[in-house]
């Protein structure tokens, strides 16, 4: 099968290989190699550390830092799982550019840690679990919101945003929009 077969038309994409399903790295990263030269992919992940995942942190920290590798080699944002795994995440960030966009997916933690994290470069996607300090931490610029842990749809999770920051949905929108485009160059 053709790579362009894999890809629905007018859609984007994100492959990476997650913590929870390594198995055979690899042939894996091979895939992965592949699947990131299609146009429609414009990022790799979710890749990432978890520690309540099966495979040994060494091992998850390895196949972490190729495809934090591979993002930055591709020019593309890299999508992060991170679960009580922040030490080892900051950790591999020293090794790479300010410039490397990493964007945490699902983000749940403190205001302190989304400090800590903006202060390293990286951006902050939140779900309907957030923390209200964290997310006007990330207003503006570091900002992304996303259903994936949610039965609500979008909107209601930019509802919820917007009154926590105080703003319209209208401004949301249309920040949340610019910073898409910036990072995912879309």
């Amino acid at each position: 099968m053709q790579r362009s077969q894999c890809f629905l038309p007018g859609c984007l994409y994100s492959y990476g290989i997650h913590p929870w399903y390594i198995t055979d790295f690899e042939m894996q990263y091979l895939l992965l190699t592949e699947a990131v030269l299609h146009p429609s992919v414009v990022a790799i992940g979710e890749a990432g550390l978890d520690k309540q995942a099966e495979k040994p942190i060494g091992e998850q920290v390895r196949v972490f830092s190729e495809q934090a590798k591979l993002a930055a080699e591709m020019g593309k944002p890299l999508v992060i799982h991170c679960v009580k795994a922040w030490d080892e995440l900051l950790a591999v960030r020293k090794d790479f550019s300010s410039s490397d966009i990493w964007v945490i997916h699902g983000f749940r933690g403190n205001r302190q840690l989304a400090e800590q994290l903006i202060r390293k470069g990286l951006r902050l996607s939140f779900g309907e679990k957030f923390n209200p300090e964290a997310l006007r931490v990330a207003w503006p610029d570091y900002l992304f919101l996303e259903t994936d842990e949610s039965d609500k749809q979008i909107e209601e999770i930019y509802r919820l945003a917007a009154d926590s920051l105080d703003i319209s949905i209208d401004l949301l929108a249309l920040t949340l929009r610019r910073n898409v485009k910036e990072v995912f160059s879309v």
